[in-house]
């Protein structure tokens, strides 16, 4: 996955490398939208006040690792991931478990999206 941060919004954006047709997203908390592809693939999130969402400084939004899960079934949607920040020159993981309702009749199917940089 591809990974950037805009300072000047705070919001941070995630999303697979290889090109998409997007078809919907999921708002799968306040401020984090999970996008899905025509195949119904997940391949973007999207992390609004992330330095708040966090509880770190923008500057740790530059650089992390993350690890992440995304499990649909019938009736849900469930992100879990642990995103690993530099805070004061020290690793520390921020869990994330959302839950969502799957009313967009999305296939069941689960993914593992990760990348290392830190």
């Amino acid at each position: 996955m591809i990974s950037k941060y805009d300072a000047n919004t705070d919001a941070l954006f995630l999303k697979i490398k290889k090109p998409y047709f997007y078809k919907e997203s999921v708002e799968l908390a306040n401020n984090i939208m999970l996008d899905f592809s025509e195949d119904d693939v997940p391949v973007a999130l999207e992390i609004l006040d992330a330095s708040k969402y966090f509880h770190v400084k923008p500057f740790s939004l530059r650089n992390f690792n993350f690890e992440m899960t995304i499990d649909v079934k019938k009736d849900t949607i469930h992100l879990e991931a642990v995103f690993m920040f530099l805070v004061h020159q020290k690793k520390e993981n921020r869990p994330v478990d959302l839950l969502a309702v799957n009313d967009m009749n999305i296939p069941a199917m689960q993914t593992n999206y990760e990348a290392v940089s830190v």
